[in-house]
């Protein structure tokens, strides 16, 4: 009988704990996304803060891209480029699918960027931001 109530009482336990850590570690972690209709909202409120980075080839990029945008192909020399970025910037990347700026963002974030994958152009150009 004893037993039984120790043993109920150490799984009471590790489940408390694996809650409280799990919600810790939740409430911590930035996601990786965010939506472009998010990300043009928090442009226009703060642009000194955002830069907007287009990791397609330059050759997508001449063909039109979001004003001001800063294009690094991820193709290209990426991780040695983005060592030149100032880290107290917010970025937002797109690419042409979203899936270079994807793999692109992860590399910001291990470097200790502030980094968020707004996927395709299609979609950025579509929540407002403004071409050339």
């Amino acid at each position: 009988m004893c037993n039984k109530i120790a043993i109920m009482g150490l799984s009471l336990l590790g489940l408390l704990y694996s809650q409280v850590s799990g919600k810790q570690s939740s409430n911590t972690a930035k996601p990786l996304t965010i939506s472009p209709t998010e990300a043009y909202k928090s442009w226009r409120a703060s642009s000194e803060k955002v830069v907007i980075l287009d990791v397609r080839t330059p050759q997508e990029y001449q063909r039109g891209h979001v004003k001001g945008a800063r294009n690094i192909d991820y193709y290209g020399n990426f991780e040695e480029a983005i060592q030149k970025l100032p880290k107290d910037k917010i970025y937002y990347l797109h690419c042409a699918s979203g899936r270079r700026s994807g793999a692109a963002t992860e590399i910001m974030r291990k470097q200790g960027f502030e980094a968020y994958n707004m996927g395709g152009y299609s979609a950025v150009v579509e929540a407002g931001f403004p071409t050339e």
